[in-house]
């Protein structure tokens, strides 16, 4: 096994860093979406913006606020809250914002030589809030063992003039690319609010940020030079920060893994050339740490490490570099603890799941999943016009990153949204006991979306897409997709749950040979089914009276299509399909480990045997849910008033209707 394979199971296979390159454009449409009634666009950045995870690595999030803009000459001042970029004095890529039309807030604004200029400080403590520090140019708080760090800053739509020789410069390989560059420019820059701190201007000055940039040329890069990127930040953070801590930072190294890059030929940077791209790097960080002037990529004028090594420390650093490319890649994966990768007895079914268990649990894609539920939840919900309205330009959005729909992540896409807007048109469609047929626009939608998520999603599509056809009389295509849905799927794999998950049964589901990556992807987090008090009329109306008491009713995908199996045949009035459904709704019992579960499948066996007109029995499974005292929802675990049995025959009078 050659050493780049074995560097995947450190840094993630090649697919895998795409997915989260990819993560990347997808939390940060959906962030920037949802902010913008706010002015707000969000930028991803830092590692985790560039597809790199590492244990220690922040949650950088720029915060881009498009109420304000910054110009590069007063011409383009044609805004109320434009700032005129004044380049410092004292410092390459610093610069002053002039305040061109006077219309800054005051508590924005620091006088400088009579002249309204934004302060940076001002900016920032405008910005802190309760719970933040100010760290840098930053607003940061620390949430459990993750610490984010959010940049309140101002774009700059123009390339700015100390950066054109950047533009036009000589470059023998041919990288970046000719459209790398114009989309570089294109996007501009940001100026974010620190000073340079040999600048009398200090607290007033802001630093010019090409944040978007850095991530474009890194996205840009292929595998090798990722495994190398990834290679210089283990030698910083395991070696070299252990002797000289805060004296050279990650930026140092993708600096020169970008000098490096734009200097040598692409033949070089070939998998099997690791160790020579490394030490490449090295000797370009040596001749940086030995001059002592490690210029910026895109201003070279700008001196990244001045105050950061001097002549008293300039010799030690050496000495450890020098060491790093003594010892090559081999040496540095075993200085820093992380030699498991290298032992010959690493399995290929271990390289394979390591990438994918990372994956499946990264920050990365649950904070994606968390986004797109906050996008779906600001859809309004009994106004179809605009749900509509809404659903189309989130679509619009997302086709302008096509490699996100052309990608395995479409399926997060389709669950965890493409659904829940399933389930709010359902709600429109059934709000009477006769469907509203006339709505003819609203139902070539709904089964659009629909036939989305019953070929994009293992459980909750194809659990939606079987309401529906319930729902509308098609009992017969409703098992049909009940028993493909159970056919084709173990339990253990329908009612994966990322709380409980068995290790045996996730390396079998997720991480086995014989599944694709497509495969994995859609159980990345199985879903349990939510019938949302929001949708009410989305449901079969035996579930309302108690999706009305519990607010929603988190079925696991199992006990919902075992149940929904049996009001099908009950439909039918098939009493031996009834009761075989019924059987292995009973049998699932003994397979839940936690107290809802057990009373919400209770529920359902009880709401089926109603249904059945098997009023005695339903007494009975109902009844067994009330004796469980501490696992009654609100409001019936506060002393209730009445018996469980006479509760539950008051349900039956009343047909499931509300109870007061």
């Amino acid at each position: 096994m050659d050493l780049s394979t074995r560097l995947s199971y450190l840094f993630g296979t090649e697919q895998y860093v795409d997915l989260r390159r990819q993560l990347v454009l997808l939390r940060e449409t959906m962030l920037s979406y949802v902010f913008r009634e706010n002015n707000l666009h969000i930028i991803c950045s830092g590692s985790l913006g560039e597809g790199v995870a590492y244990p220690e690595s922040d949650d950088d999030l720029m915060i881009s606020q498009i109420d304000y803009r910054v110009v590069t000459t007063y011409r383009e001042a044609t805004q109320a809250r434009d700032a005129l970029m004044v380049p410092s004095e004292f410092s390459p890529g610093y610069c002053l914002l002039l305040d061109a039309k006077g219309s800054y807030p005051d508590y924005f604004i620091h006088t400088i030589h009579e002249m309204p200029f934004v302060s940076s400080t001002l900016w920032k403590q405008y910005f802190t809030y309760e719970g933040l520090h100010i760290h840098g140019p930053c607003q940061s708080e620390t949430v459990g063992t993750m610490e984010y760090d959010y940049a309140n800053c101002i774009p700059c739509f123009t390339w700015p003039d100390i950066a054109n020789d950047w533009v036009i410069r000589e470059r023998s390989y041919s990288w970046p690319s000719c459209e790398t560059i114009q989309n570089i420019i294109h996007n501009g820059c940001h100026v974010v609010p620190i000073g340079d701190a040999d600048s009398p201007y200090v607290d007033h000055e802001w630093r010019i940020s090409f944040s978007i940039a850095e991530r474009t040329l890194m996205h840009s890069f292929n595998y090798a030079q990722f495994l190398v990127y990834n290679l210089l930040r283990l030698s910083l953070k395991r070696v070299i920060a252990k002797a000289f801590p805060e004296v050279i930072c990650s930026y140092f190294m993708k600096t020169t893994l970008f000098y490096t890059a734009e200097n040598t030929p692409k033949q070089l940077w070939q998998v099997h050339h690791l160790e020579s791209c490394f030490k490449v790097c090295l000797s370009v960080l040596y001749d940086y740490v030995d001059h002592i002037y490690c210029p910026n990529y895109f201003i070279p004028e700008y001196n990244m490490i001045k105050r950061k090594i001097n002549h008293s420390n300039r010799h030690q650093i050496l000495d450890i570099v020098r060491t790093v490319y003594g010892i090559g890649v081999v040496g540095i994966i075993r200085l820093s603890g992380d030699s498991a990768c290298l032992d010959a007895s690493l399995s290929a079914a271990m390289m394979e799941y390591k990438p994918d268990i990372e994956f499946m649990f990264s920050s990365h894609l649950l904070k994606v999943l968390a986004e797109i539920d906050l996008f779906f939840n600001t859809l309004p919900h009994k106004n179809t016009s605009c749900c509509m309205l809404n659903l189309c330009e989130y679509l619009n959005v997302l086709e302008c990153n096509p490699t996100i729909l052309e990608s395995d992540l479409k399926y997060i896409i389709w669950n965890k949204g493409i659904n829940s807007c399933c389930l709010k048109l359902m709600d429109q469609l059934f709000t009477s006991s006769e469907m509203i047929k006339q709505d003819y626009q609203l139902y070539k939608t709904l089964e659009a979306l629909l036939r989305i998520g019953y070929r994009g999603d293992v459980t909750t599509g194809k659990l939606t897409m079987a309401t529906y056809l319930y729902m509308v009389g098609k009992t017969d295509s409703a098992l049909y997709v009940i028993r493909q849905l159970l056919s084709d799927y173990p339990p253990y794999a329908i009612n994966v749950n990322i709380d409980e998950l068995k290790q045996e049964a996730y390396i079998d589901v997720l991480c086995g040979r014989g599944f694709t990556l497509d495969y994995k992807i859609r159980h990345a987090r199985a879903p349990r089914y939510r019938l949302h008090q929001d949708c009410l009329n989305a449901f079969p109306s035996p579930l309302k009276i108690w999706i009305t008491i519990m607010n929603e009713f988190p079925l696991d995908p199992l006990t919902y299509a075992y149940f929904l199996e049996s009001l099908c045949h009950t439909q039918h009035q098939n009493p031996i399909r009834l009761m075989k459904s019924l059987r292995c709704l009973v049998n699932h019992l003994n397979d839940l480990k936690v107290e809802y579960d057990i009373v919400y499948t209770r529920m359902c066996v009880g709401i089926t045997k109603y249904v059945q007109g098997d009023n005695q029995s339903a007494c009975r499974w109902l009844g067994s849910v009330y004796v469980m005292k501490d696992t009654i929802p609100p409001p019936f675990n506060k002393g209730m008033s009445r018996s469980a049995l006479t509760y539950i025959a008051c349900l039956l009078n009343n047909k499931f209707q509300s109870v007061e």
